[in-house]
């Protein structure tokens, strides 16, 4: 279970600092722009996926 609940807590620091880079170094270049919300997209997923998974199997 720890290393769940570690990881689960690294997705969501992760999450938190990406989302803090894209909105503090911006960037003009639209695929970069698109890149980074997909990459923050998959993420956000994933995190939701594995936080759903850890609450079935906590309980």
């Amino acid at each position: 279970m720890r290393n769940r609940k570690f990881w689960l807590i690294a997705k969501a620091v992760l999450i938190i600092l990406f989302t803090l880079v894209i909105f503090l170094m911006p960037v003009e270049n639209t695929f970069r722009k698109w890149l980074r919300f997909t990459m923050l997209v998959v993420f956000v997923i994933s995190f939701i996926i594995d936080l759903n998974n850890y609450q079935k199997t906590k309980s």
